[in-house]
């Protein structure tokens, strides 16, 4: 009986240390989790998304937004509706490293009555509003869609072991419900950040935050930014969040926060082929005057600029071009011929008859 007991016991406490021992295999290495976030979501190319966003500041009144955003490598187009009119910014869409705007908004007074479509050097950054947000990295960071900029360097993820302070720590934890691994680290900064994905399928991300301290009016302030993810598995391949919940708390309270709806129209599928041009603005009409804020490229030496419906030209180079029959005239003017022929043809019929 005692040689039983002992085996016994022998055995259970082998089942609980193979059984910690395969818990922490299975653990996996943060750096390799960070990577697969990286590699999965850097591999959408290409895509279509309509978003729907409320942002809520206890400083200020709330902000609600609607944005169709397309992109295709560097590639950026957005137009964003708020107040009745819509504005769009088009990155390397013209020519390379040039950004376009154009708003539906009326000009300030006094004026001709015409907004210009207005061009700029792209990688300038003329200003933070003309940012355009990066889709595919929605839901990977702890900031809200417009913190996501064109040019987003990834902060949240280094690259190389030596780029962090403190190394990515990975625990296990729940989310919604979820299972996950949780990876903690830090980047120089005192920044630390948390990184949710899913235990079944790293390449689904649930949720992140940022902490950081700051002084304000001489005391310390931790600011914590966080977003939590809904998401959907695109065709079966893409881990891609359909709703997005941001809120920062600084020491504890609420300051701001927002929800963001994400419609899929399509991931790295081809686009139409005037997607990134002037030419695809369906709003944007010909003879729109041209602002060219840029030290290149000019179409032409000096002298006013002006959109013709297909490129930029000189001012009174449109006012030289031949008049297009637009379709609608094109009808009129068939329509008005056959009814000449229609009368004509009375005509010689009565005098046949008489």
């Amino acid at each position: 009986m005692k040689f039983n007991a002992q085996c016994i016991l022998s055995l259970v406490l082998l089942g609980i240390f193979g059984g910690v021992m395969g818990y922490a295999d299975s653990i996996p290495n943060g750096m390799d989790v960070l990577n697969t976030i990286m590699k999965s979501r850097g591999a959408i190319q290409r895509g279509y998304v309509e978003v729907e966003t409320t942002y809520k500041d206890v400083r200020t009144p709330a902000v609600h937004k609607k944005w169709n955003i397309w992109f295709d490598g560097n590639k950026m187009r957005s137009e964003v509706t708020r107040n009745g009119n819509t504005d769009v910014r088009c990155l390397d869409c013209y020519s390379k490293q040039t950004l376009f705007y154009y708003t539906t908004q009326s000009p300030p007074s006094p004026s001709d009555g015409k907004m210009a479509l207005t061009f700029f050097d792209g990688y300038a950054r003329p200003s933070p509003s003309d940012y355009i947000p990066v889709p595919k990295w929605f839901g990977c960071t702890s900031l809200t869609i417009e913190a996501s900029q064109y040019q987003f360097p990834l902060e949240m993820y280094g690259s190389k072991p030596d780029k962090y302070t403190k190394l990515p720590k990975v625990t296990s934890d729940v989310v919604a419900n979820v299972d996950c691994w949780k990876v903690d680290y830090e980047l120089p900064g005192a920044i630390s950040y948390s990184v949710w994905v899913d235990k079944l399928d790293q390449r689904r991300v649930l949720s992140t935050e940022s902490r950081f301290e700051a002084e304000e009016n001489g005391k310390k302030v931790l600011f914590i930014d966080r977003v939590d993810s809904e998401t959907e598995n695109y065709q079966d391949k893409i881990w891609f969040p359909v709703k997005l919940v941001y809120k920062r708390t600084e020491n504890g309270k609420v300051t701001c926060d927002a929800e963001t709806r994400i419609k899929i129209h399509s991931l790295n599928k081809p686009l139409p082929s005037d997607t990134f041009s002037p030419k695809g603005v369906s709003f944007l009409m010909p003879d729109t005057p041209v602002a060219w804020h840029l030290d290149r490229d000019r179409p032409v030496a000096e002298g006013e600029l002006v959109w013709n419906g297909n490129e930029v030209v000189a001012a009174n180079e449109l006012l030289r071009e031949p008049t297009r029959l637009r379709p609608f005239n094109i009808f009129l003017m068939l329509l008005g011929i056959a009814l000449i022929c229609i009368g004509l043809g009375m005509k010689f019929w009565k005098k046949d008859v008489r």
